[in-house]
């Protein structure tokens, strides 16, 4: 299919809906730019569902500092309760709305209401339902069953890792062959400092004098604070200290 010209729609609401300092809305605005940076020959049909307008500068954004590009921005402003609606409906399919695209690729999980049926799905990792107790049952009964559904109707997967991988198949009974691996790249920003550049005064604000632990994540069962801390208690080392970001 060399040579052709494509429509490749990205579904975008998690960005929209949660920002760019989420794990998925980082994966979503680094994969989209990154996209952009090595192909100006295809269409990006960006489209989304959301519910407040916060993040939108964000998605804008993107066509400002990609002039060269063709992208085309498809959003739909919806409130929770018509949102959960129209999930629960898949009426009316985005494509009714004016979206178009050859591919639907969507990066977290979940698919929007659509007619497409060249659909790429992300699959981050399957840990909610690998270990349910670290998450609310609610969360585990309701995606669960959606996930597996994403996945049998999805043309093509892509996971995280090769466990996750592994998960899909074995959960789900998905085709191995359906399923590609494909790593996540660190972000450009995570690198060694020059000396002249770190910058010690959170160290000072917060008093960390010595070596520590750093652990970042949003207060959740499945992030498994409890065992971290317990964990960090049987060092028993006092020049060592525990600072979890929340």
């Amino acid at each position: 299919m060399t040579g052709n010209i494509f429509r490749i729609g990205i579904d975008i609401s998690t960005l929209l809906n949660h920002g760019p300092d989420i794990g998925a809305g980082r994966y979503i605005i680094n994969l989209v730019r990154n996209l952009l940076e090595i192909d100006n020959k295809n269409t990006y049909v960006l489209t989304g569902r959301y519910t407040s307008a916060r993040y939108l500068d964000v998605a804008y954004n993107l066509k400002e500092d990609f002039k060269n590009n063709k992208i085309e921005l498809k959003f739909y402003r919806t409130s929770q309760k018509k949102l959960d609606l129209w999930n629960r409906l898949k009426f009316p399919p985005i494509e009714f709305l004016g979206f178009k695209a050859d591919i639907l690729h969507c990066p977290d999980y979940l698919i929007p209401p659509t007619l497409n049926r060249n659909i790429v799905l992300t699959i981050h990792d399957l840990a909610f339902i690998r270990s349910p107790e670290f998450n609310f049952d609610w969360f585990v009964k309701k995606y669960a069953r959606e996930v597996k559904k994403n996945a049998q109707i999805s043309r093509k997967i892509i996971a995280d890792s090769a466990s996750t991988k592994n998960d899909i198949i074995r959960f789900f009974k998905i085709d191995p062959a359906k399923v590609e691996v494909d790593y996540l790249a660190a972000d450009n920003l995570f690198k060694k400092l020059l000396e002249k550049e770190k910058d010690i005064s959170v160290l000072k604000k917060y008093k960390i004098n010595k070596k520590y632990i750093l652990s970042v994540g949003t207060i959740e069962p499945r992030k498994n604070f409890i065992t971290l801390i317990k964990a960090f208690n049987l060092i028993k080392q006092k020049k060592l200290a525990l600072i979890i970001i929340l």
